[in-house]
């Protein structure tokens, strides 16, 4: 077992050990030589990779945002989804990516400078969707996409949370809570009643002379 993790490619390696350090609850405690020492690597090899122990966090919270689009993107039914279903979709596969990692992500998750390059690929790819989205008509721009994004990233942590507290089998319960949490902000990024009045008022008002009041002089 040994000789085959020295044959891997040492930033595997590296990531690998940051993993299992991190679920061991050791991470904090090292420094980049310490963790060198333990991985038998020369600091000049580690720096050839990475510019700190956190970058590797980084790095593998931003490997969850590539694989998820990248399975997307590849799935021949994704391209004809509607916004809506995009956006599930991305929660759906990710929470089933995740399982593998689930204790690392345990350890992390509150740690919003590793989210900080997973958070900004995902906005990026939820902007996409969204400006879709406005363009098929799916999505009211109201010139609140940054809000929509707030709201989005929000609830995709929140959910990070539950699943983590999830003890149901198969985490069905974390599927639910999908479906169940993004219903409301997903129907309000649509047209909805809201916008139903609005037009209807706008077109009242345009129809709706005012009397001129003659002034007496």
């Amino acid at each position: 077992m040994a000789a085959k993790t020295k044959e891997a490619p040492l930033e595997t390696r590296v990531v690998e050990l940051y993993k299992q350090l991190t679920v061991e609850g050791k991470i904090r405690k090292m420094n980049v030589y310490t963790f060198c020492k333990a991985l038998d690597i020369s600091e000049a090899d580690f720096y050839k990779h990475f510019a700190s122990l956190d970058a590797i966090g980084r790095k593998i919270w931003a490997s969850y945002a590539d694989e998820v689009i990248s399975a997307l993107k590849e799935s021949e039914t994704y391209a004809s989804y509607s916004a809506r279903e995009k956006i599930l979709a991305y929660l759906f596969t990710f929470f089933e990516n995740a399982v593998k990692d689930r204790s690392f992500i345990a350890k992390t998750y509150t740690q919003f400078t590793l989210l900080r390059t997973y958070q900004r690929k995902f906005r990026s790819h939820m902007a996409e969707i969204i400006q879709e989205g406005v363009i098929a008509d799916e999505i009211q721009s109201r010139h609140l996409e940054n809000l929509y994004l707030d709201v989005l990233w929000g609830l995709h942590w929140g959910l990070i949370q539950f699943w983590l507290n999830d003890e149901s089998e198969g985490f069905t319960d974390t599927e639910k809570a999908i479906e169940t949490y993004m219903r409301v902000p997903l129907e309000l990024m649509g047209q909805n009643v809201l916008d139903s009045a609005y037009e209807a008022i706008r077109f009242t008002l345009g129809r709706f002379q005012l009397p001129r009041i003659k002034i007496l002089g």
